[in-house]
């Protein structure tokens, strides 16, 4: 290059390749390259299978433009219709149960001008459960305690766990319960008061959602329990009894009217060993010796009259007398049969 030049008569100079200065530009002046801000990622919760919000945070800058929400399972993406709100812009989606399906992928897309964020999540590694509720403790005996609680999801899908101290304990003692809804204390000191409270979320059996429930109020049971927590025990000792003397009471009043049924249709019959008064005493009235009321002895006389009929047999006539002509047609037989007797009517006086 220099030769080429020289050869050229170019003078040759100290500021032959010095770039000149422009008044004009800034001798501080850098280029600056703008780089676009990401978009905030998606997080979702199902709660009880019966609603689910999907919220994101606008970053570490306070967010400027709405961002809109595209969601899918297999079926072409639609955009959500229930959006929340912080302030004026958007910060997540309300879905209803009609579409949660937390049995196949759940595929969010977030985006904005120029911009999109997509996401795949498992729904049944997000619910969450309601917190258990009507929480009641027994005492089954001396010594032992029966917690009971019922739960607003299917019990196989549910996992709890179960805390408990005394009010001398400074820290609660947990136990896990699967699918049952029902946990046993042994080993409990009647002068001490007891506490318990229990949580639950989506156990393995239907999904591996690691988010626990909120604590369920908690019951007591000792020397202060509970308003209307009832020991076992005690309803034994209470209402068995009087039950027990109710149908006793009850018994007795149907024997008695059993009873006086029984003396008005079935008369008592008298010892065999008084015969003899049927003789001395009644002059042989039996009705009355037997002890049959008049009312019935009355029942069982016929009320109807029959006429009386007299009839007298005639002593057999001589054989002469028979055989003629005028004998009397009564006293006609055969050799082969007997005559039947002749009545009539006993002569008027």
């Amino acid at each position: 290059m220099l030769l080429l030049l020289a050869l050229l008569g170019v003078p040759m100079g100290s500021d032959t390749f010095s770039p000149r200065k422009s008044q004009d530009t800034p001798t501080d002046f850098l280029p600056m390259s703008t780089t676009p801000v990401p978009l905030p990622k998606v997080e979702c919760w199902v709660f009880n299978v019966e609603f689910m919000n999907c919220t994101w945070d606008g970053g570490s800058g306070p967010q400027s433009t709405n961002l809109t929400l595209y969601y899918w399972y297999r079926d072409p993406p639609k955009e959500c219709s229930q959006y929340l709100f912080s302030g004026a812009v958007t910060s997540g989606c309300w879905f209803d149960r009609g579409e949660i399906n937390i049995y196949s992928n759940f595929n969010v897309e977030l985006r904005a001008p120029g911009r999109h964020f997509k996401q795949e999540m498992k729904l049944k590694d997000l619910v969450i459960p309601w917190a258990p509720e009507n929480l009641t403790v027994y005492s089954v005996s001396d010594s032992q305690l029966e917690l009971n609680w019922t739960s607003s999801y299917k019990a196989m899908c549910l996992q709890h766990l179960v805390q408990y101290k005394s009010d001398i304990d400074s820290s609660w003692t947990e136990q896990y319960v699967n699918q049952r809804q029902q946990f046993f204390l042994p080993s409990v000191d009647e002068h001490k008061l007891y506490m318990f409270r229990v949580q639950s979320r989506f156990r393995p059996y239907c999904g591996n959602a690691k988010q626990w429930s909120q604590w369920s109020p908690v019951v007591q049971w000792g020397g202060r329990s509970p308003r209307g927590t009832l020991s076992r025990p005690m309803m034994t000792t209470v209402f068995v009894p009087l039950g027990l003397l109710i149908g006793f009471v009850f018994l007795i009043v149907m024997l008695i009217r059993l009873e006086r049924v029984w003396v008005i249709l079935m008369p008592q019959i008298p010892n065999l060993k008084n015969l003899d008064d049927l003789v001395t005493t009644y002059h042989g009235n039996f009705s009355t010796w037997s002890g049959v009321s008049k009312g019935l002895a009355e029942s069982l006389q016929p009320d109807y009259s029959e006429r009386l009929c007299h009839v007298s047999e005639l002593p057999p006539k001589s054989g002469a007398q028979a055989e003629g002509s005028g004998g009397s047609p009564c006293s006609q037989h055969s050799p082969s049969w007997a005559p039947p007797p002749c009545y009539s009517p006993d002569p008027e006086p």
